[in-house]
């Protein structure tokens, strides 16, 4: 509940943020770390709270020369459908998320910085904080078709990947139809004003 002044008032329960860690658990280590944990509440109540631990992770907004926006399609098994989504990956432990950044661009896609331009950066925002501790590092980056995709053979081979391209001036018409990730979407709202300018 909040009060005018925009303040949260608590309850009689507590805060979980005032929660004692009694124990955590790995349930799952790889390929996604599932974790569970017992938490004593203020109020002496032990809940158990399951979250994916998850490492940071990146997406990139490619423009190219051209004024087209460079997106990939995938298969996602957990919505049974294709989709348009902006090329992203994880960061890899000890690993700078602009040079992931530049790393799963070319890797999914083919693309690359061009030549005298600098990666933009747009912030860091968590995701789905209540199923896990995602935080996604948003860029934009103006590009050049350099190659084809590099895909790994560990599990993107099984994806369905190919690269789409679509005009800057069409892709906001194409918000929540074709294009309807919410981390894609918010991603190109970030970098309305770099595309506008294009």
């Amino acid at each position: 509940m909040t009060v005018n002044d925009g303040t949260a008032t608590g309850t009689t329960h507590g805060s979980m943020a005032d929660a004692e860690l009694v124990s955590t658990e790995v349930l799952l280590a790889k390929p996604k770390r599932v974790v569970r944990e017992d938490l004593k509440m203020p109020d002496g109540r032990v809940i158990d709270w399951y979250f994916m631990d998850t490492p940071d992770s990146v997406m990139v907004v490619p423009l190219t020369n051209d004024g087209r926006l460079v997106f990939v399609r995938q298969y996602r098994h957990n919505l049974k459908k294709h989709c348009i989504e902006l090329p992203a990956g994880a960061v890899s432990a000890g690993e700078d998320p602009a040079e992931a950044a530049l790393r799963e661009l070319e890797e999914e896609t083919g693309y690359r910085l061009a030549e005298g331009e600098e990666l933009v950066s747009l912030g860091r925002f968590y995701s789905l904080p209540s199923e896990t501790n995602k935080y996604t590092n948003f860029y934009f980056a103006r590009v050049t078709w350099d190659h084809e995709p590099i895909l790994d053979n560990e599990i993107e081979a099984y994806f369905d990947m190919s690269v789409v391209t679509i005009p800057a001036a069409d892709v906001f018409s194409r918000l929540a139809g074709e294009i309807n990730g919410m981390e894609t979407a918010g991603a190109l709202m970030l970098s309305q004003r770099y595309i506008a300018a294009a």
